[in-house]
């Protein structure tokens, strides 16, 4: 991994999973969760709560994000 750091909604956005519209819903919903004080959610759990990613989506970004392989794969 190079060492820049990379963001979730980065990633799914690059991945072209969501449009900058869905990101930028998504991080409101979880800034006005915050602001309430209510339980954290992750942006992917919200972006599938809204039915913008599927749970596959979140754990390819999430491979990606951690740079581990995908399960079933071996790193080269």
């Amino acid at each position: 991994m190079s060492g820049e750091v990379r963001m979730f909604g980065e990633i799914a956005f690059e991945m072209r999973w969501i449009s900058t519209a869905h990101l930028y819903e998504a991080l409101a919903l979880q800034a006005r969760d915050e602001a309430r004080g209510e339980k954290h959610r992750f942006l992917g759990q919200i972006l599938i709560e809204l039915g913008y990613m599927t749970d596959q989506q979140v754990l390819e970004v999430l491979t990606v994000l951690h740079d581990r392989p995908r399960h079933g794969q071996r790193e080269t």
